[in-house]
């Protein structure tokens, strides 16, 4: 009777500990989570902008001349337009303020297109700045927010996922705008009060600028028919769109949570739904260019500003 008793009692003691063993492992799952099932995205969207209210001190200067195959380009980067509040002030949208700059810029007034596309962000961080508009202020549309947004110099971080700068807060002005460190204002998204300026008319194609592989920037108005100049001119669509469902990432070494646009990787390009091609632009006749030529579109959704250059982009526009 006693031995019987002990056995029953192992036996239980058995299904204890492997009861036990089996809720461990449960909860070791549900805190690894490596399936993402459990995981919640710590970015949230945010189109806050800051109010535009600052005059600058310094005056603009933007010189812009053609040297037989090149253009030059000699900037202080100060707008031609009011600001928001930058500098070690309360209530700054960064703590960088606004200082002139000497930046030399040559691109190629003849640019031909390239075998491939070059992406604006590389497999370390953003490579290029996009181009320069008419007022001398660059277009520099890629973030260097990578996930796990916590320290950049990391060597593990994932640039894959890079934040979308004009989907989150990053200290953005109505301009779409900031400030870099060197002091440098440069645009990450539609740059308001300069195209205010530029009154911009529905019914007409308006050069802004020049990318940094040489060929021209136009405001979100293009000819229907490219090749037609006699053709409705209409807004252009991009050929992006949110994907859909939840992105693929554990938390830990991808982010997780429903695409919402939080991040750049968020979009995908689909060949033909919009006007446009994978570097929002297309070829086509403007009034410049008569005899046609490619050109980039700066349109209202996703990517704004165009992430891929056709040609070959200037090494005057590299990040370092």
């Amino acid at each position: 009777m006693y031995i019987f008793q002990l056995q029953i009692n192992q036996l239980r003691l058995f299904h204890f500990f492997s009861l036990l063993v089996f809720f461990s492992a449960c909860q070791k799952d549900k805190i690894e989570d490596p399936l993402g099932e459990n995981c919640i995205s710590q970015q949230n969207l945010d189109s806050t902008r800051g109010e535009c209210n600052e005059s600058l001190n310094f005056q603009p200067v933007v010189i812009f001349n053609i040297e037989g195959s090149i253009i030059n380009i000699n900037s202080n980067c100060i707008p031609n337009h009011k600001v928001g509040l930058f500098g070690k002030v309360q209530g700054a949208l960064n703590p960088n303020a606004i200082t002139p700059q000497a930046v030399s810029h040559k691109i190629n007034s003849q640019p031909s297109i390239a075998s491939s596309f070059t992406p604006l962000l590389g497999s370390n961080g953003p490579n290029y700045a996009f181009g320069i508009l008419n007022n001398g202020i660059e277009l520099d549309p890629v973030a260097a927010e990578p996930f796990p947004h916590t320290n950049i110099m990391d060597p593990n971080v994932n640039w894959v996922w890079n934040l979308e700068a004009t989907n989150v807060n990053l200290g953005l002005d109505c301009n779409n705008a900031h400030v870099q460190p060197n002091g440098k204002y440069h645009y990450h998204g539609l740059p308001t009060l300069f195209l205010d300026q530029l009154a911009v008319k529905t019914g007409e194609m308006t050069q802004i600028g020049n990318a940094a592989d040489g060929f021209p920037i136009y405001y979100k108005y293009a000819y229907e028919n490219p090749e037609d100049a006699n053709s409705s001119i209409i807004e252009m669509e991009s050929s992006y769109q949110l994907k859909e469902g939840t992105r693929p990432g554990d938390g830990v070494t991808a982010p997780c949570g429903s695409y919402d646009g939080v991040y750049s990787a968020d979009y995908e390009y689909v060949n033909g739904l919009g006007h446009l091609d994978e570097a929002n632009g297309r070829f086509g006749i403007t009034k410049e260019y008569p005899n046609g030529t490619y050109y980039y579109v700066i349109t209202s959704t996703f990517p704004i500003i165009p992430r891929y250059f056709r040609g070959t982009p200037s090494q005057d526009f590299a990040i370092r």
